[in-house]
């Protein structure tokens, strides 16, 4: 028997019909914590779309503006793509990094819109700064997911 047909304790997984279909809604962003490392992996190497970010940008309540702030990219960068372009993979994968920070939000949160708020909102433990002010560098998103946590157990 092949080593992947003896996988008694593969991780469930919530299925997509197709990895291009991740950042489509609510539903799809919110459940990346149950899609496959794999799966998340090929979706940023064939690059992400500028329709795909759009997509993205709707569900997580931000304007291309705001956006481009958390890729550290220029905005025109975004609008000068057409939409079945794709990013780069240095780009695609801080997509996929801030679209999982989000799942996790929702999932701690417990709602969308309550927690695209807060992450619009000064923090006192960011320094009056908002959560997405700190989204363009990998530390400050460390940061944001950390107070995330102590959300979840209770510690803020």
């Amino acid at each position: 028997m092949t080593r992947s047909g003896n996988n008694r304790r593969a991780k469930k997984v919530v299925p997509t019909s197709s990895a291009s279909n991740l950042f489509d809604d609510y539903e799809q962003v919110a459940n990346l914590h149950a899609v496959l490392f794999t799966v998340k992996e090929d979706f940023v190497k064939a690059g992400i779309t500028k329709a795909q970010l759009t997509r993205l940008k709707n569900v997580l309540g931000v304007d291309y503006f705001t956006l481009s702030g958390m890729l550290a990219i220029t905005e025109r960068t975004i609008h000068m793509k057409k939409d079945e372009e794709t990013f780069s993979h240095i780009i695609s994968d801080r997509l996929m990094a801030i679209a999982e920070l989000y799942s996790y939000g929702y999932k701690v949160f417990g709602e969308r819109e309550r927690f695209n708020t807060w992450m619009k909102l000064p923090n006192r433990y960011f320094h009056g700064r908002t959560p997405i002010e700190l989204m363009d560098t990998q530390g400050g998103a460390k940061e944001v997911k950390d107070e995330i946590r102590r959300f979840e157990v209770g510690t803020f």
